[in-house]
């Protein structure tokens, strides 16, 4: 056998080995190449970030309560003169300190305080409405929008904006509570003190 016809020769053993391989693997796919699926990692749930806790704020100084406080109110109300008449705190738990006075209208300003259009919400402690904890759905009454009476005490509060605070100057949003201006170191001889406490606020 010359060297050209023994090249021709392993040359067609080569090619019939071929084809016989590619014959089982469509045999046993039944005539269908398959495709191996490609192996992808799944994605790994990157660990929940947890709320970065507001930096301690410095004790507010007597200047930094009134300059809030006329932002806020400007000269609708005037403040109780005394050094218990504010206190500071996170009152609705949104990780920003807020700051509530006890306060009364200014001469001459009633109507401006009782405005419906004033930056302000008019709240009554005397008739907060408590839902029933045996019940699933709870209508609230309709009630009337309160009017704060002349030279009535009441709590303004303003709530903060962010990690200063009610010292933000976007710090805008504000309550006047009627019956709540009890003195910050003893208790009120009114029912909001028993809502207050149905309230299990802190």
């Amino acid at each position: 056998m010359s060297r050209a016809n023994s090249i021709l020769v392993r040359l067609a053993a080569g090619a019939a080995a071929l084809l016989a391989l590619q014959g089982c693997n469509n045999s046993s796919s039944g005539g269908v190449p398959v495709e191996k699926p490609i192996a992808v990692a799944s994605p790994q749930p990157s660990p929940a970030a947890s709320p970065a806790a507001s930096p301690k704020l410095p004790p507010p100084t007597q200047a930094e309560v009134e300059a809030a406080f006329h932002r806020v109110f400007g000269d609708d109300l005037i403040t109780a003169a005394n050094a218990q008449s504010f206190i500071v705190g996170d009152f609705n738990g949104d990780q920003s300190e807020d700051l509530a006075l006890i306060a009364s209208p200014a001469a001459g300003k009633l109507d401006d305080v009782n405005n419906e259009f004033a930056n302000w919400i008019i709240q009554d402690a005397d008739k907060a409405f408590i839902p029933s904890s045996s019940k699933a759905v709870v209508v609230p009454p309709k009630q009337e929008r309160p009017r704060v009476e002349p030279g009535e005490q009441v709590l303004a509060i303003i709530h903060g904006v962010g990690p200063t605070g009610w010292r933000n100057p976007e710090a805008r949003q504000a309550y006047i509570i009627k019956h709540a201006a009890a003195s910050f170191q003893g208790t009120a001889p009114s029912i909001s003190q028993k809502a207050i406490r149905a309230m299990h606020l802190p």
